[in-house]
């Protein structure tokens, strides 16, 4: 399986959405077998999907003399700070390749 295959990038976005919205590791990781196992426990989607977390969008950059306006517009609207989103994303592939490595047949 490649990180362009949907099924990658849908465990991809999982994961890191599961932990940009406050998820704990067992539960995102549980959440992600459950799901892998709904799908038929396809060979090779966990590291497909550590690898397609590099290919998820990403806010497009501003000028930095508009950022200050970006992140108070963010703020109240409720979307979480770039930061989050990063520390998500790395989060996420952190444990994608820990599932890859350990959830083969039986998980």
């Amino acid at each position: 399986m490649t990180p362009n295959d949907p099924t990658a990038q849908g465990l991809a976005t999982m994961a890191s959405a599961g932990f940009e919205f406050g998820g704990d590791p067992d539960q995102v990781a549980h959440d992600l077998r459950t799901m892998w196992e709904q799908l038929g426990r396809p060979t090779g989607a966990f590291d497909a999907a550590a690898r397609a977390i590099a290919a998820l969008p990403q806010r497009p950059e501003v000028p930095i003399a508009d950022q200050a306006r970006r992140r108070a517009f963010e703020r109240a609207v409720g979307i979480n700070p770039v930061e989050v989103e990063l520390a998500a994303a790395l989060s996420a592939r952190e444990l994608l390749e820990r599932l890859a490595r350990t959830c083969t047949a039986p998980c």
